[in-house]
């Protein structure tokens, strides 16, 4: 891991690349080995995360329309078409026909006349940079970037964002919302080249700016930030990863934040598991999770 190792207590690439996580295995090659995607490591993983039980059962649930769940207008429910489409990008899947009839129905029933993604279609409800820059790199990665109602959602994403008290939520006590904050740079991350422009430059640096000086109390009200998920979850780890993907690994105010996220590394190298989906658990809470390992390495191999 070169000079990235003085981060870590110990070595935990070889339990990354370990087979009997394909998934883990396979973003441990292409993120942290640099490996291209015609590698035939990579390959052989790819094939093998088609192969796990969890994938296919998902795929056995989807409908014929393409929605997972019983409603179709409801792709926010627990077993609905947004939460199978993000496990399934998180898992590696590769995108394929029934990945793209997937995002096409939520896409149907999701997403609102205005370009954001709604809870209700015809409403424009929920909170917009969580309903809409959170779903934004899923579509991304299973083929959708032209997708023009993807653009629109871009769009969207930006024209909202780009006001003053655009992160102000009624669910934050009307103050600025974190969560919101790191859902929008996750969504400007994927954000088309074409459609890059000063303002959106802005809207990042705005937003990076409200988590890098946040005031944190770690003891209290922001305790549950330093609880890791799996799937990931609102917490410091998903902060962090969406300002490193946004550039802002080196900026003195990261520091002390990475600081306290390797304080609770393992002699391994390793984190644990705080918290799992009660759908879809993938993991066993306060055991050394390799999902949170690989997310913390990510962020150092920035």
């Amino acid at each position: 891991m070169d000079n990235r190792q003085e981060y870590l207590k110990g070595d935990p690439l070889p339990w990354l690349l370990e087979p009997d996580n394909p998934s883990v295995r396979y973003w441990t090659l292409r993120d942290v080995g640099q490996r291209p995607a015609d590698d035939p490591d990579v390959l052989a993983t790819q094939e093998a995360i088609a192969r796990q039980p969890l994938v296919a059962e998902l795929f056995a649930r989807q409908q014929p329309e393409g929605h997972w769940g019983d409603d179709p207008t409801k792709p926010y429910a627990a077993e609905g078409t947004l939460g199978v489409l993000s496990l399934l990008h998180m898992l590696g899947v590769s995108p394929d026909s029934r990945t793209a009839a997937g995002c096409d129905a939520f896409l149907r029933y999701g997403q609102h006349a205005s370009g954001g993604f709604s809870m209700t279609r015809t409403v424009r409800s929920g909170i917009f940079p969580c309903t809409t820059g959170a779903q934004l790199p899923f579509l991304d990665y299973f083929g959708l970037a032209d997708d023009p109602r993807m653009r629109a959602a871009f769009a969207f994403l930006i024209d909202g964002m780009a006001a003053d008290d655009a992160l102000e939520c009624g669910r934050y006590g009307h103050r600025p919302c974190l969560w919101g904050a790191i859902a929008a740079l996750n969504g400007l991350a994927v954000l088309p080249g074409d459609m890059r422009s000063d303002r959106s430059q802005a809207i990042v640096t705005r937003l990076a700016g409200a988590l890098l000086d946040a005031a944190y109390d770690f003891a209290g009200e922001h305790k549950r930030w330093l609880t890791f998920g799996v799937p990931r979850g609102w917490d410091l780890l998903s902060a962090l990863r969406a300002l490193a993907a946004h550039g802002y690994a080196g900026d003195p105010r990261f520091a002390p934040l990475l600081e306290l996220l390797l304080s609770r590394q393992d002699k391994q190298g390793r984190w644990l598991c705080g918290s799992v989906s009660r759908t879809w658990p993938l993991e066993k809470r306060n055991q050394p999770s390799k999902w949170v390992t690989l997310d913390l390495v990510r962020v150092i191999m920035r």
